[in-house]
């Protein structure tokens, strides 16, 4: 069952680990994944993002950013989202894996 609509206030200044894999995706999906913070913050994801809690730790949650991109963030609790991990399906899972 898909978890119901995440509340984020905004996003907190992302890791330079985090920022090292945006840089490297391409400038398309770089504006993806503008778009889908945009879409978090005011609560009005686009059809087939396919929001999802992740079984690994807490308040994890993956997006979809594209057929094979997705984006891992978690939601602290002051309802700020901090961004995890940016890239193809398996390795954003496997990136936050780790991280958690």
């Amino acid at each position: 069952m898909p978890p119901r609509q995440v509340r984020i206030v905004g996003f907190a200044t992302p890791s330079r680990k985090f920022a090292r894999m945006a840089r490297r995706l391409d400038q398309r999906m770089r504006e993806e994944l503008e778009r889908v913070i945009d879409e978090l913050c005011t609560g009005e994801l686009a059809p087939g993002r396919n929001l999802e809690r992740l079984r690994i730790g807490q308040r994890l949650y993956s997006v979809r950013l594209s057929r094979n991109f997705r984006f891992v963030f978690t939601v602290m609790e002051n309802g700020m989202g901090r961004a995890i991990a940016v890239g193809t399906h398996d390795r954003t899972y496997e990136d936050a894996e780790r991280a958690r």
